[in-house]
């Protein structure tokens, strides 16, 4: 897939993983939709990176875990562009309260991180004839991973995988869909670490150090470009997975 004049959305685009990835398929001459939730000036700052690289790209409010505002976003889509090319689900929580039996801290988790995708697909899938998908899962999806203070964290990005696979099943070839794995990413979900704590937080991985947001984003472009890849989940753990089941 050429992605020069394609048009994109990636929710939760105002920073972290999000940032990096409008930004970059910005620079490949895509128009971006740039969601985001509560930080406009953020928001906005990513639109005038993007604004660099390529023309008619919009930022667009809307908390993803509300079906109404999700709704209410894919209606301006097609107001704007018609169509969509490119969807990257890639909004998402990590909820401090999380453990294995706090219920509220499941349904918080769920609906953020999981059902948030299935509702931006279902809405936006109108406006894709053919394109790519791309689902932000985690290393802590995979089997064995996680740790107890992550529970919902793990069960639901498990479950985002697994949904990932049988979207796939029911859009190919038309709509190609698969799924990144990121270890450790320098974000905010990490609290913007500084370069002494992205060392200390990156011991977990066999590259000794955090992966960085635009190493996630170069991963999203490949498998958007790439029109084999169907129903795969592409680990970018820095070895992680080797360390903790080694």
């Amino acid at each position: 897939m050429k992605l020069e004049n394609k048009i994109a959305l990636v929710t939760g685009a105002s920073k972290g993983i999000g940032k990096a990835t409008a930004i970059a398929l910005a620079k490949e001459g895509c128009s971006v939709v740039i969601n985001f939730k509560s930080d406009a000036k953020a928001a906005q700052e990513v639109l005038d990176e993007c604004n660099r690289y390529s023309k008619e790209n919009v930022v667009i409010s809307a908390d993803v875990s509300n079906e109404k505002e999700v709704s209410e976003m894919c209606e301006k889509i097609e107001q704007e562009f018609s169509h969509l090319d490119i969807l990257v689900n890639n909004a998402g929580i990590f909820d401090e309260n999380d453990n294995p039996t706090n219920v509220e801290a499941f349904e918080n988790v769920f609906r953020n991180n999981f059902l948030s995708a299935v509702m931006v697909t279902k809405h936006i899938l109108p406006l894709m004839k053919e394109g790519k998908i791309v689902n932000t899962s985690s290393i802590h999806g995979r089997l064995g991973h996680g740790r107890p203070t992550a529970a919902a964290y793990s069960a639901f990005k498990a479950a985002l995988e697994s949904w990932t696979k049988n979207l796939a099943k029911d859009l190919a070839p038309k709509i190609l869909v698969n799924a990144v794995a990121p270890g450790r990413v320098a974000t905010p979900m990490w609290g913007n670490p500084d370069a002494k704590e992205q060392k200390e937080l990156g011991q977990v991985h066999l590259i000794k150090r955090m992966i960085q947001p635009e190493e996630i984003a170069d991963a999203i472009i490949f498998l958007v470009k790439n029109d084999a890849m169907c129903g795969e989940i592409l680990t970018i753990d820095g070895g992680m997975s080797l360390v903790t089941l080694g």
